[in-house]
């Protein structure tokens, strides 16, 4: 009876010290998904912050290159400045929250999650706009092209043709799937707490 009493004692500490183990590898597991998470979103903040760069250095190129040659209708220039301006401010409002995200608190999280799941869904029907929008300018860009200079209007299509659409494209999904594995990044760390 002695010995039962015993080895019901081993047992017991034994799973007192599995189960202070496995506290502290959860405990772990969990600090290091929340610097991954920290790290990813900085990531992200840190490019859609050289997107807005890149758009005002695209904008400013475009207007000056436009303003250089004087037969450039207005017409033709203002949708240019409406879309790069709000793609601008798209990705601003887009990083709200991400420069310094709160991982160690739960509402820090769920907040983080809910900013990037309003800003994939919004960011849809943003895309189709951007997109139909911009189909718009270019069109009325060949259309100016063809009739006032054949030259630039080649070289502009073969270029939008090989380079810009599908790079376009293709950077679009990129930044979409990355988006989505924050999310489900973040989900699985809600999860675990």
């Amino acid at each position: 009876m002695e010995q039962k009493d015993d080895i019901k004692l081993e047992l017991q500490q034994e799973l007192r010290g599995l189960q202070q183990e496995i506290g502290q590898h959860s405990t772990f597991n969990a600090e290091v998904w929340r610097r991954s998470v920290k790290r990813y979103t900085r990531s992200l903040y840190r490019q859609n912050i050289l997107c807005v760069i890149f758009l005002a250095v695209m904008m400013s190129a475009c207007l000056f290159g436009l303003s250089i040659d004087s037969y450039w209708p207005w017409w033709l220039i203002i949708p240019y400045v409406v879309l790069f301006s709000v793609l601008i401010i798209d990705n601003l409002v887009l990083t709200r929250g991400m420069a310094r995200p709160d991982v160690e608190s739960k509402e820090g999280l769920r907040s983080l999650r809910a900013s990037i799941q309003e800003g994939t869904k919004k960011r849809r029907w943003r895309m189709w706009f951007y997109r139909g929008f911009g189909a718009l300018i270019l069109t009325l860009t060949f259309i100016y092209l063809w009739f006032n200079d054949r030259q630039m209007f080649f070289t502009l299509l073969i270029s939008s043709l090989i380079c810009s659409l599908p790079l376009g494209y293709r950077v679009g999904q990129r930044v979409k799937k990355r988006y989505d594995e924050l999310g489900e990044e973040i989900d699985e760390l809600l999860k675990e707490e």
